[in-house]
């Protein structure tokens, strides 16, 4: 299967929240990954420390990838900032291959 957009999602928990975050995170990935037609969402730990994690989703087009930014899963990552579980958070998306299935 063709990935052609990727999007990522780098999150550092709060001092003393790691736990929290680390455990919603894998729900929320539960809940998109069956519920998008993203081909797969995964979590990857931060190399430097247990505090940090990259989500990663994988798109056949990047159309799919777009319209699947307004889910409502994705207010839970706003919803840590917000509560203060995580002190720092960054979206990225790259799209890989522009003429793939929409």
């Amino acid at each position: 299967m063709l990935v052609a957009a990727i999007n990522t999602v780098e999150i550092h928990a709060t001092q003393g929240r790691s736990s929290e975050v680390g455990a919603r995170v894998p729900r929320m990935l539960e809940v998109l990954n069956s519920t998008t037609p993203c081909v797969a969402y995964t979590l990857t730990p931060g190399k430097n420390d247990d505090a940090s994690w990259i989500v990663s989703g994988y798109w056949q087009s990047e159309s799919q990838m777009q319209a699947h930014f307004a889910h409502p899963e994705l207010t839970g990552f706003m919803e840590l900032l917000n509560s203060g579980a995580i002190s720092h958070i960054q979206f990225n998306s790259f799209v890989v291959h522009s003429s793939a299935v929409t």
